[in-house]
């Protein structure tokens, strides 16, 4: 869809009213959390949003979601929705969300779930990293998991990948599936975070998957300069946008300045 600034400044306001959110029940309940990709880059390069970023996104360590899922159901304000597989069940993603209520944000390829469709703010879970030997399974059992998750062949990574997937997906029951998916994330998420050197985040795409980064970059975290408020980053933030992004002080070129996911539709209050 084509944005106006009008649209843009709108949504931005709406996610960064969740994140303040989020931000409180965090601070409420002494969980960990960091701006994390296209965000932490606005953070630091523009302390506040990217001006053409689209989302926002959280990573917490995996201990701290777990506490973050179980403060959800008691200091989550009304109005808003905490989304997994588990609060959602047509959901297929392998990251969370806080959605906000009577709110649209209609994604292409979720369009026909029958899920929470409202504005969000995505969260990854950071999970300690297997040792070096086992870091390939433990990329591989993430993939296959998000697989039997989605119960979607994989689309735009080739043909062998397309097949591939549809092969493993022929092979199972839905129950096989959700058996499968359960068994490989006890398997990738059995490396405990704070006795970790490395961690990895295994639930975006697959550069990501294989990025390793040092737990010592995130630390507890410090306050950085967001807009006209304040959030968590990373303690070595540098360290963490260079091992993902490269040179990411280096502004892109003017044409690749734009949105980059695929919303069919933006309502900012549903009941109207």
């Amino acid at each position: 869809m084509d944005y106006d600034t009008e649209l843009m400044v709108g949504l931005q306001s709406v996610q960064l009213e969740i994140a303040e959110v989020i931000k409180r029940v965090c601070e409420k309940n002494g969980i960990r959390y960091f701006l994390a990709y296209g965000t932490l880059i606005g953070a630091v390069r523009h302390d506040g949003f990217i001006p053409w970023d689209d989302d926002i996104d959280i990573m917490m360590p995996y201990p701290d979601l777990l506490k973050f899922e179980q403060a959800c159901a008691t200091d989550l304000p009304d109005g808003y929705f905490y989304q997994s597989p588990q609060t959602d069940p047509e959901y297929r993603l392998s990251i969370m969300r806080v959605c906000k209520d009577n709110t649209l944000l209609l994604e292409k390829d979720t369009a026909d779930k029958n899920i929470h469709h409202g504005i969000f703010v995505d969260i990854y879970p950071i999970y300690g990293a297997a040792p070096q030997n086992k870091r390939k399974l433990q990329t591989f059992r993430a993939m296959k998991r998000a697989l039997y998750l989605l119960d979607e062949p994989v689309k735009n990574h080739g043909a062998v990948m397309r097949l591939g997937s549809t092969f493993l997906l022929k092979t199972k029951t839905k129950k096989g599936k959700a058996r499968a998916q359960q068994k490989l994330f006890k398997k990738i998420s059995q490396y405990n975070y704070d006795d970790s050197e490395n961690v990895v985040c295994l639930n975006s795409q697959l550069k990501t998957m294989r990025t390793v980064f040092k737990r010592e970059w995130f630390g507890n975290g410090v306050m950085h300069k967001f807009g006209d408020t304040q959030f968590m980053i990373p303690e070595n933030p540098d360290e963490i946008l260079k091992k993902i992004y490269g040179d990411y002080m280096k502004l892109p070129p003017e044409d690749e300045r734009k949105p980059h996911h695929d919303f069919l539709s933006i309502k900012f209050d549903c009941n109207r």
